[in-house]
């Protein structure tokens, strides 16, 4: 990692995200651009630009000094460090638009787990649309050993998806060593829900069935990373739930995953795997798009 951007959060009292960002960085030498968000409607001050603009002066410095005084507790000096404050209302399109301009490593943010149909949070946004990963972070603290796992398909033929697959192995392999931590993958095997509970289908034999088919991938995973069997989990069940109980059964500090990125409607009314796991999971999630939408 060459450089990490901060997304600093106002309203979140430890700063987690900074702390986070701070911890990896020394971790892999990555130098720091840490940004803080203002922005108020300025619709009842008077028309006069003079004025208008003194006052988002005055609230950028203000945020600008808070700011400040978050780094001064973090104890940052021995990192390479950049720090602004930047008047926008639409975050994500800021830091999506940055990250490809500046070629940002990573995004570091605070996660917040919510969203009705109408109302789309900034996290959901970045998962979509940010072309550099992005970290969701938890208030949980990383703890040493705690492994990384991730996240992969191992069921989908698409070029475009197994190489996702080595691009999420690869970030997550890069991470624990970094962390001086061991790697895990999971794969979700897909079974019918309301076919198992009706005991049409005998989810033990099909997960023992599904597994002797994926051995030759698996047992290739396991050479390439050099991984022993207990680092790799096949289990039957929706991702969404599967990820996040294996997450929790290894005391997983991070889960890096792929995201496809839909967007309108489709991600609506679908949804985005990465998106529902981040509803049940309760440690940092990395989301990392196909090499074209990077």
């Amino acid at each position: 990692m060459d450089k990490l951007l901060i997304i600093m959060d106002p309203k979140h009292k430890h700063q987690t995200a900074l702390s986070r960002g701070i911890e990896l960085a020394r971790a892999t030498g990555a130098s720091l651009e840490i940004v803080a968000f203002v922005h108020e409607y300025l619709d009842a001050l008077p028309a006069d630009p003079v004025v208008q603009n003194n006052a988002r002066t005055a609230l950028i410095e203000l945020r600008q000094e808070w700011l400040e005084k978050m780094l001064a507790l973090a104890d940052c000096d021995d990192l390479n460090v950049v720090a602004h404050t930047v008047w926008a209302k639409q975050i994500h399109q800021w830091i999506n638009e940055h990250c490809e301009r500046e070629n940002i490593s990573a995004v570091v943010k605070t996660g917040h787990r919510s969203e009705t149909f109408l109302y789309t949070p900034t996290d959901w946004h970045l998962i979509r649309e940010c072309p550099a990963p992005v970290m969701l972070v938890a208030d949980n603290k990383w703890k040493k050993a705690h492994p990384i796992l991730a996240a992969i398909d191992l069921s989908s033929e698409k070029p475009v998806k197994r190489a996702l697959n080595n691009r999420i192995i690869d970030h997550a392999w890069r991470l624990a060593k970094a962390m001086d931590t061991k790697l895990h993958l999971v794969h979700a095997l897909h079974t019918s829900v309301v076919l198992a509970d009706l005991d049409i289908i005998d989810t033990a034999a099909y997960t023992r069935k599904r597994e002797e088919e994926l051995k030759p991938r698996i047992e290739h995973l396991r050479n390439t990373w050099h991984l022993n069997p207990e680092q790799v989990h096949i289990v039957a069940g929706p991702a969404q739930k599967v990820i996040p109980s294996v997450a929790n059964k290894i005391k997983a500090d991070m889960v890096v995953m792929g995201t496809t990125g839909k967007t309108g409607l489709a991600a609506k009314v679908v949804g985005n795997t990465a998106e529902k796991v981040l509803t049940h999971l309760r440690t940092d999630l990395v989301a990392i798009k196909p090499a074209e939408k990077a």
